[in-house]
């Protein structure tokens, strides 16, 4: 049961030229795992003011400070807490008789959670300050200026302390390899560096953003029925970043109590593992963007932008970006007579817009690869060429389409409906590449390349609803679903399909980018329920090697008589993770000073893959085990247990769900006092309100 306290104060005031805010805000929320241990801290501080200098001329400041305190545990896949405490033997005791952490012996690669969370010592410090400065002149009523700065800098400090540990037999996790923890006699885990102690390390980083924008915007009216709208802007950005680092050993008493990088007292004395960094990226931007507007009937606008990157070489370093919108209120007609459709409008819109969020310098090959090599006998650390370069590298393009309509039905109805067409080429990603091209290396990995396109098409549907019942009653309530599909285009030239994820519970890879599917889709085996006999093994028109009774039967997809476990052509699309629809529902009823308000949210169709299970002797176990074939007739769909070598690991249908779902992500009743007894304590209005977060999901 994590607490958390949120506080926050503000003020405003001024006068008829200058207005001011100023508040600030302090949070804290311990971890729902390991409370203190992965406890988050947050306090800010903002200060808002805006004058006019004179009539033509504004000024408007923006000033935030924010300090974020955390502390973080190992989260998220295997080796993490959460993954131990699923998967350790649950009828082992957390401590022996003696008090201290048992081992979980009979998992190798599982550790006793709470002896890992008590080791894990992990902190980080942020302090961010963000700004703006804006300035706005008039030159005239319709022609203004606009110049605005924005800064953004954090200094990050971060440390880590890891002790000498023993976490059981044969664990993987020790730093050292017996119960023995005094640093002066303790035996040490092979290929670890911990002959020189327990470890502490520590780094400052620091993180500057720099945004300079300017506006000129210009407005004509004709004859109170044409207007023409203008703005021409220009936007710099710079972003950039460095790093110190070190790490000291040999940390006395190997305790958390001497665990500083000055506390270094290794024989000869030394600070390993230096390291740092440094780097900067810049975006040039410039856009004019055009409207017309015909009374209140028909609206035309286009916007042309040119950007430049610094993530791309001299070859394409400047992408332009276009982009036409236009609607037409159809009820504004002189001819319309639909008296239930009070409101009709048509709107399209096509545009182009770039994406360059690839490492920087990615189109050069830098060197920050490994390198060793050998003179006069010695081995020498050097460096080497890193990731390969590519200076062809280029713009990721987005190409969407919208179609929309937006009606106004018997009085109380609103309806949206849209419809979108979105193809993006030119992907960026890093593919496996041969390992003649020599960036199988340490440090070395394959170039940065444009290759692929993606398409996703949908439909987007917005129904409300509002009515006053009477004097009293009051009621806005409304749903919205959305739909798409999507599809990979193409892939690199000469290449079938790109491999993903990999399914840890048998070690094969299980999603894929392949033409004609939905990007990263689920490939793998069918399944046909279980053996029951040795005898229905023996008499199956498909030969699946190892089989035994008790084990999953597949189907064989391409005729041939046999299961293929070595290749992929008894393999089938066995789902994706991209929903065909999802559903939000929103209620608001408000009676007198009453006021209540429903949220719901629902993801249908997607499946997921259970990837966190461990098929080990003594690992825990999910309860549908409980239900494993034991014997002819038994089961139908779970398989034995075994720890023999079987293909019930190899991915299949068998370890994919159907992850929809539908969330009551919240639910409030409130009441708002008002009357003489508030006015008198110069309170305008309290309210009182009780709310309840996730309360509900069903899956």
């Amino acid at each position: 049961n994590a607490m958390v306290n949120n506080y926050s104060v503000s003020v405003t005031g001024g006068s008829a030229k200058t207005k001011y805010s100023i508040g600030g805000s302090y949070f804290t929320q311990d971890g729902i795992v390991g409370l203190e241990k992965a406890n988050f801290n947050r306090l800010n501080g903002r200060v808002n003011l805006s004058t006019d200098m004179t009539d033509k001329f504004r000024l408007n400041s923006v000033f935030l400070y924010t300090n974020e305190q955390r502390s973080a545990l190992p989260e998220n896949g295997i080796g993490s807490v959460l993954y131990n405490t699923v998967n350790a033997f649950p009828t082992d005791p957390i401590r022996d008789a003696n008090g201290n952490y048992t081992y979980l012996e009979e998992v190798s690669d599982i550790i006793n959670p709470l002896a890992q969370m008590e080791n894990s010592h992990n902190w980080a410090n942020v302090n961010k300050f963000v700004g703006k400065e804006e300035i706005a002149y008039d030159f005239t009523d319709d022609l203004t200026f606009t110049n605005r700065f924005n800064y953004n800098f954090a200094l990050v400090d971060v440390k880590a302390f890891s002790p000498l540990v023993w976490y059981g037999p044969g664990k993987s996790q020790n730093s050292a390899i017996n119960e023995d923890l005094d640093p002066s006699t303790v035996e040490i885990a092979p290929g670890s560096f911990i002959d020189r102690g327990a470890s502490v390390y520590e780094a400052r980083s620091t993180y500057t953003d720099l945004n300079y924008e300017s506006f000129l915007n210009h407005k004509i009216t004709l004859n109170n029925i044409h207007t023409f709208k203008s703005t021409l802007g220009l936007s710099v950005f710079s972003r950039s970043g460095q790093q110190l680092g070190g790490t000291a050993f040999n940390i006395p008493n190997n305790s958390l109590d001497f665990a500083d990088i000055s506390a270094n007292i290794a024989p000869g004395g030394y600070l390993n593992n230096v390291s740092s960094f440094q780097f900067q990226e810049r975006l040039l931007s410039t856009f004019l963007r055009t409207e017309y507007k015909y009374t209140s009937k028909y609206i035309l606008s286009g916007i042309i932008r040119r950007d430049g990157s610094s993530k791309f070489g001299p070859n394409n370093r400047y992408g332009i970006f276009p982009t036409l919108s236009g609607s037409w209120v159809v009820s504004e007609g002189d001819n319309y007579d639909f008296d239930n459709i009070e409101f009709l409008k048509v709107r399209a819109s096509y545009g182009v817009s770039g994406n360059d969020q690839i490492p920087n310098f990615a189109y050069r090959a830098l060197l920050d690869g490994e390198g060793v090599y050998v003179f006069d006998d010695i081995i020498t650390q050097g460096v080497a060429i890193g990731r390969a370069s590519n200076p062809d590298l280029k713009w990721e393009t987005t190409r969407q389409t919208n179609l929309g309509l937006d009606m106004k039905l018997y009085k109380y109805w609103d309806v949206t409906l849209n419809l979108f067409m979105k193809n993006t080429r030119d992907l960026l990603f890093q593919p496996q590449v041969s390992g003649v091209l020599g960036t199988a290396g340490p440090g070395s990995s394959s170039p940065v390349i444009n290759a692929g396109d993606i398409s996703n098409q949908g439909i987007e549907l917005e129904i409300k609803y509002g009515r006053d019942f009477g004097e009293y009653w009051n009621l806005n309530t409304g749903i919205n679903l959305t739909t798409f599909k999507n599809e990979v285009l193409a892939t690199p030239e000469g290449v079938d399909f790109l491999p993903g994820a990999a399914f840890g519970v048998g070690g094969s890879v299980a999603t894929r980018f392949e033409k004609g599917h939905p990007i990263g889709y689920f490939i793998g085996y069918e399944t046909d329920g279980i053996f029951q006999t040795q005898a229905e093994i023996d008499n199956a028109e498909v030969t699946q090697e190892g089989a035994k009774p008790g084990d999953l039967r597949y189907v064989d997809q391409n005729g041939d008589g046999k299961i293929d476990f070595s290749g992929d052509t008894d393999k089938k699309s066995l789902g994706s993770a991209i929903p065909a629809l999802t559903a939000g529902y929103n209620l608001n009823l408000n009676y007198k000073n009453f006021d209540f308000s429903v949220n719901l949210f629902a993801s249908i169709g997607q499946e997921i893959i259970r990837n966190y299970e461990r098929q080990q002797p003594y690992a825990n176990q999910l309860s549908y085990n409980i239900n494993r074939w034991t014997g002819s007739g038994s089961s139908t769909e779970v398989p034995r247990l075994t720890t023999d070598l079987t293909r019930n690991t190899v991915f299949s249908d068998f370890y994919v769900e159907d992850g929809s779902f539908m969330r009551l992500r919240n639910i409030q009743l409130g009441y708002t006092f008002k009357g003489s007894a508030l006015e008198k304590a110069k309170i305008r209005s309290a309210r009182w309100y009780v709310s309840a977060n996730n309360l509900l999901t069903i899956t």
